[in-house]
């Protein structure tokens, strides 16, 4: 499925380099299957995915960032809850007070 977080796939969603793009799935692991089939993926290109310090398989805060802005687009798109998301994706990632 494209991505229901970024319109232009033809640019990084963070730093809107035009180079080196790569796919980024923002739930992972065992939910990368998910996220592809419900669009939560984004092209990053490969200095805001792979490298540190600020990749964000290596930047802890900035995949929270991401992971918290994807649910917000999530639960838009599909008409979900905070616990709708929960269920599906096991955790909630934004504070309750800002959804």
């Amino acid at each position: 499925m494209d991505s229901i977080i970024q319109k232009d796939s033809s640019k990084c969603f963070i730093c809107h380099s035009r180079h080196w793009l790569e796919w980024h799935h923002v739930f992972g692991g065992a939910l990368r299957s998910k996220s592809e089939r419900l669009g939560l993926k984004v092209r990053l290109c490969h200095f805001c995915h792979n490298e540190p310090p600020n990749g964000v398989h290596q930047n802890r805060e900035i995949r929270l960032k991401l992971q918290a802005f994807a649910q917000k687009k999530a639960m838009k798109h599909y008409g979900w809850s905070v616990e709708d998301f929960r269920r599906a994706f096991y955790k909630n990632y934004i504070e309750e007070d800002d959804s």
